[in-house]
């Protein structure tokens, strides 16, 4: 459908070929070579400013275009009628001419048809009231005007179309400019972009989604792909559901997958696209990365709640320690009274003031800085002095304990009494997690820049959702642990540049990588 505005032009045009009409006509009059009356040239003068009037105060385009067809129509059948010669017959064909403007299949082929009735009605309705005066001269004047008026609307098209195709060359090049900028954006963003169409199928990507994503372009277009995890895949069908309906989503948190598989933290931003006539065509995907957001998060938490353990180690060891010792030191006399008869509950609680004491220690080493007494070690060598270490307790409890690790020195800078406690942990927890007969594995392995010593074990394994736990402090599934063992820990590797990654399947077991760089 054509716009208003282009009809109104085309309009316009019309209505100057009318007035130029209707001016050579009564000059006709005037010079009496056709002789019209007074009712018909105030006719003629009434059309042409009431059209005039509707184009002055804009009424709405196809109005005036019927008006005009209709005035031209109707100023051509009185006209013929009131000079009473057919040779005016020839004016319908000017103005199938100049309707030509509008480029409407349907209003020239319209006007094709009304117009032949027009003239076979004229010609036979004048047939016996045919008058002609002055043949030559009306013939000469009309083919006069015929060919003015051709040159004349020949200059306006032409002009008209040279202004409509330098404007349409302008907008072009505007448009071809603001494609290649959005197409530069779409190709160069660092945000994973996607536009699918409403069946959900993936139009177009960029190179941020590839990379992100996993998948390449060829893999994509006009495929349907499950781009989330797939907990989360009925929640996505319902988003998409509501795009279809006009709703936006703005920076949404989800858990998106990878070709791969693996899971990660996106943000994501989805919106409905339109055309000019607010028709939805596709739906568009913005999205972002924030596993390393996440994960900041959860060490500044983790940050926070070391600092609080801190402080109240702090208050714990100055308020506590003191009177625990000399509770300690009357107990252990009173417990070296072999006739007591309360012995055995004075050992329960030297036991249990030990425990205390135990906890104490522990809370010290989170109420300061981790000392910086640091030397080059040799990784390999520590991990066999672990190996000795719990060797009698190994073979107590009947596990095995299976070394893959090569005796090459491997020297990392680091506290040993830190690094020491750090593996004495995590296999003391292992040992505790196998009931019998299990299995300990000690792997150590390397790159350029970091050792990777992974500890399993066999044991009851940790549930998933318990976990994102296993740093907190006080959080521990023994009986008789402080829950704060795997927090120091994690805490002694941060401070030497590395980090402490779990594994775990119920009843399977348990995989502790811990990574910590190498010496320079």
């Amino acid at each position: 459908m054509q716009p208003l505005t282009i009809i109104h032009k085309r309009n316009l045009f019309i209505y100057y070929s009318l007035f130029i009409f209707a001016i050579f006509f009564i000059a006709l009059h005037l010079f009496d070579i056709v002789h019209l009356t007074h009712n018909y040239t105030l006719y003629i003068i009434v059309n042409v400013l009431l059209i005039g009037f509707l184009l002055y105060k804009k009424v709405h385009a196809r109005i005036v275009q019927i008006f005009l067809i209709l005035a031209w129509n109707i100023l051509l059948i009185a006209l013929t009628i009131e000079s009473g010669q057919l040779l005016f017959v020839f004016s319908f064909l000017y103005l199938l001419l100049i309707v030509n403007v509008y480029q409407s299949h349907v209003i020239n082929t319209l006007l094709a048809i009304i117009t032949a009735v027009e003239i076979a009605f004229l010609v036979i309705y004048m047939q016996s009231n045919i008058n002609i005066t002055h043949p030559v001269e009306s013939f000469i004047f009309l083919t006069s005007f015929l060919c003015i008026i051709g040159l004349l609307q020949t200059v306006y098209v032409k002009k008209l179309w040279s202004h409509e195709e330098k404007r349409n060359m302008e907008k072009q090049l505007e448009l071809s400019s603001t494609e290649a900028y959005l197409k530069l954006f779409f190709d160069h963003a660092e945000d994973a972009m996607a536009v699918f169409d409403l069946n959900n199928k993936i139009i177009e990507v960029n190179a941020a989604f590839e990379k992100m994503y996993g998948w390449t372009k060829e893999e994509c277009i006009g495929q349907s792909i499950q781009l989330v995890a797939p907990e989360y895949v009925e929640a996505a069908h319902n988003r998409f559901l509501k795009l279809l309906q006009g709703e936006r989503f703005r920076l949404l948190e989800t858990k998106d997958m990878r070709k791969d598989g693996s899971i990660f933290d996106a943000q994501i931003s989805l919106a409905p696209i339109y055309n000019s006539y607010g028709d939805m065509l596709a739906v568009s995907v913005i999205a972002r990365d924030i596993s390393y957001l996440k994960e900041n998060e959860k060490l500044a938490l983790q940050s926070e709640k070391l600092k609080l353990a801190g402080e109240i180690a702090a208050g714990v060891a100055h308020e506590i320690r003191n009177p625990m010792t000399v509770v300690s030191g009357f107990i252990q006399m009173m417990n070296e009274d072999q006739q007591s008869p309360y012995q055995a509950y004075t050992g329960i609680i030297q036991s249990e003031i030990e425990r205390i004491d135990l906890i104490i220690s522990e809370f010290l080493v989170l109420s300061k800085p981790l000392a910086e007494q640091k030397s080059t070690l040799d990784l390999s060598e520590i991990l066999q002095d672990i190996a000795t270490f719990f060797e009698l307790q190994l073979e107590q409890c009947q596990i095995q304990l299976i070394q893959h690790f090569n005796r090459n020195s491997l020297f990392i800078y680091a506290n040993n009494n830190q690094i020491k406690q750090v593996f004495i942990n995590i296999v003391k927890n292992a040992i505790e997690a196998i009931e019998k007969d299990g299995t300990i594995t000690l792997i150590c392995q390397n790159d350029e820049r970091f050792a990777y010593i992974k500890i399993s074990d066999t044991g009851e394994g940790i549930p998933q959702h318990l976990i994102d736990y296993v740093f907190e402090p006080f959080y521990t599934t023994k009986a008789t642990g402080t829950g704060l063992g795997m927090m120091i820990s994690n805490k002694i590797i941060r401070e030497h540049g590395g980090v402490i990654l779990i594994e775990s399947e119920e009843h399977i077991g348990t995989t502790i990588t811990i990574k910590i760089p190498l010496q320079n």
